[in-house]
């Protein structure tokens, strides 16, 4: 079974909590903005800075995290639970789906497709793909989730600025 186990403090120490589901709003369990190591079993998960799924988003894989770098500020937790097989995105080089396109299939570094700071939209078909400011997955990220369209990144300040993307694998 899939869960996140969350610490109060680094090093897996502290007050612990295991959720084995989405979780909207930390508030409600004594654990907002409080979370400061964790390991994930299963599924990966996301993690938000405001409540509601909001905000600036981490991606954890199955492993342990003994050290977040942004602990104490996560409101929000959303586990993985889409088909992750398969996956495709289709990446827009302006907003609302205008200019050159790509469509992808595998983790890819933009800069060695000639695509890398031109993102402006993008539809995912299938799978759960994480889009990334630098390449190497460094730098923000954004997860988006199959069937999403997102006509306009300004709005999250991540236009133009995609270098890398990457769809998660199922480890199963």
């Amino acid at each position: 079974m899939s869960k996140i186990i969350v610490y109060t403090r680094e090093g897996f120490s502290g007050r612990s909590v295991e959720f084995y589901g989405n979780v909207n709003n930390l508030v409600d369990k004594g654990l907002n903005d409080a979370i400061s190591s964790l390991k994930v079993i299963g599924a990966p998960w996301v993690t938000f800075n405001d409540v509601n799924y909001d905000g600036k988003q981490n991606v954890f894989e199955e492993g342990e995290y003994p050290t977040l770098e942004d602990r104490g500020q996560f409101s929000s937790l959303r586990m993985i639970t889409e088909e992750l097989g398969n996956p495709e995105i289709h990446l827009f080089e302006h907003t609302h789906y205008a200019g050159g396109d790509v469509v992808l299939r595998q983790e890819t570094n933009l800069h060695l497709i000639d695509f890398a700071d031109t993102v402006s939209s993008h539809k995912v078909k299938r799978g759960v793909w994480v889009l990334y400011e630098h390449t190497n997955r460094q730098g923000r990220l954004f997860v988006s989730f199959p069937g999403q369209e997102v006509p306009n990144y300004v709005a999250f300040g991540f236009n133009d600025v995609v270098s890398h993307v990457r769809p998660l694998v199922s480890k199963a």
